[in-house]
């Protein structure tokens, strides 16, 4: 399939590919349907959560890991019933970058990652409970204590 995107033009992509978030995204409720788009740089460790519904729309994603290598979620029942069933090795863990004009101020939130079933195609944003992380994580600063 072909989709006109803000970002990256016309882009073709795999229907199969898409993965559902029900509920939507925070924010975005009425969008459920996302494709993710590696960056284009090698060894980039950011990727793109497209709409595929809105070409307008798409969210800088990393995974949480890269940035903080000690990261904890805890994958709950509920979550893993809502996405499909599976086991943690089925899902993949993303967190949004929210940058508004230089990466030097970028962030991420960590209480609220992106979780999504490889198998089933299904993702949700998650709020984490009783945790340290924060919404507003600086990226530079994660990655000087250690990130990769």
């Amino acid at each position: 399939m072909k989709l006109q995107t803000k970002n990256f033009g016309t882009i073709e992509f795999d229907s199969n590919k898409a993965i559902i978030f029900e509920e939507g995204i925070p924010g975005f409720n009425e969008l459920k349907k996302y494709i993710i788009i590696e960056d284009e740089e090698e060894d980039s460790p950011f990727a793109y959560l497209q709409s595929i519904e809105d070409g307008g729309v798409s969210f800088i994603i990393i995974s949480p890991f890269v940035l903080k290598q000690d990261y904890t979620i805890e994958i709950k029942d509920q979550y893993v019933a809502a996405l499909g069933g599976g086991s943690s090795q089925d899902f993949s863990v993303f967190v949004i970058v929210t940058m508004i004009d230089k990466f030097e101020v970028a962030t991420v939130n960590l209480v609220a990652p992106l979780i999504i079933q490889s198998e089933t195609r299904k993702g949700m944003q998650v709020i984490l409970e009783n945790t340290n992380y924060t919404t507003r994580h600086n990226i530079v600063e994660l990655l000087g204590q250690g990130g990769c």
